[in-house]
């Protein structure tokens, strides 16, 4: 049996992995520098792995990985043209995703009480800490090139 806090935070985790995967490839999309495309497809890449642990894991408890999936779509982020995703800080937007991501990881590691488990979200709070450290720069390096240019 599993806590009910563990099991509420797993499934959030599960759906906000799926939704910054998609935010990640998105970015991508809207992205003309090969470098930063780059990057956003492989932290989609990173997230997509990271949600297959998740559900592992929910599938190991018994828990149904289909019953917790958001069945709706986010319609703005589905509905956002191009446009406007170009006008947003891409790096800022997902170094927010990224950061509440970090918070689930640390409740979890606080609250669950199997060492496997455990290790995984450590190793997650690793990769999604140097996805943290990336965006910050990039966002950085993007907004005083926008600077310059003006």
């Amino acid at each position: 049996m599993i806590d009910k806090n563990t099991r509420f935070l797993l499934e959030k985790l599960l759906n906000c992995y799926r939704e910054n995967k998609i935010s990640y490839l998105n970015s991508a999309d809207s992205q003309y520098q090969s470098s930063f495309n780059r990057f956003f497809n492989h932290q989609a890449i990173i997230r997509n792995n990271m949600f297959f642990n998740i559900s592992n894991i929910l599938s190991e408890i018994g828990i149904e990985v289909e019953d917790v999936i958001l069945k709706r779509p986010d319609i703005k982020q589905f509905m956002s043209t191009k446009i406007e995703r170009e006008k947003e800080d891409l790096f800022y937007k997902n170094l927010k995703k990224d950061t509440e991501l970090k918070e689930i990881l640390l409740k979890l590691i606080k609250i669950d009480s199997k060492k496997n488990r455990i290790e995984i979200y450590k190793k997650h709070l690793k990769k999604i800490s140097e996805s943290i450290k990336a965006n910050k720069c990039f966002s950085i390096e993007v907004k005083e090139k926008v600077f310059l240019n003006e």
